[in-house]
């Protein structure tokens, strides 16, 4: 009987370690690409990354911009719906009718509206990880 406690054991753990595990909480990413200045003012172009195991309808995001002097001058909202799960979105928006060297710092204060195909709210803020890859400092 040890023996067979002895065979049985690790292989059972062996087991155990390869089953597959539940998958956990997937993530959303969020680049602002590239500023440009065009016929109507500064443009914006941002990278989504939807990680998240579903495709979003809905996707606003609250941004405030401030001047160069750190000053708020600007909230805007849009929506880059929609957002389809397992790959990357290209959208471009306009962020404000002025020249983009007047822009130093784009804060996303709240994803207000997250709503996946499936009638489910999402908390996109908390899976919103975000990168620039401009001179504008861009967080939450």
């Amino acid at each position: 009987m040890r023996l067979v406690t002895a065979y049985f054991a690790p292989l059972l753990a062996l087991c155990l370690w390869l089953a597959p595990h539940a998958a956990t909480a997937g993530s959303l990413d969020l680049e602002l690409n590239k500023l440009e200045n065009g016929p109507h003012g500064c443009l914006a172009t941002v990278l989504i990354g939807n990680h998240l195991d579903r495709t979003l309808d809905r996707f606003q995001l609250d941004l405030v911009l401030f001047d160069g002097k750190g000053i708020i001058f600007d909230r805007i909202l849009i929506d880059l719906a929609p957002v389809p799960r397992d790959r990357t979105t290209i959208a471009s928006f306009p962020l404000q009718k002025a020249d983009c060297a007047d822009l130093s710092r784009i804060l996303l204060k709240d994803a207000p509206g997250c709503h996946a195909k499936d009638n489910n709210d999402i908390d996109c803020l908390s899976a919103l990880a975000l990168t620039t890859r401009t001179s504008i400092n861009f967080g939450k």
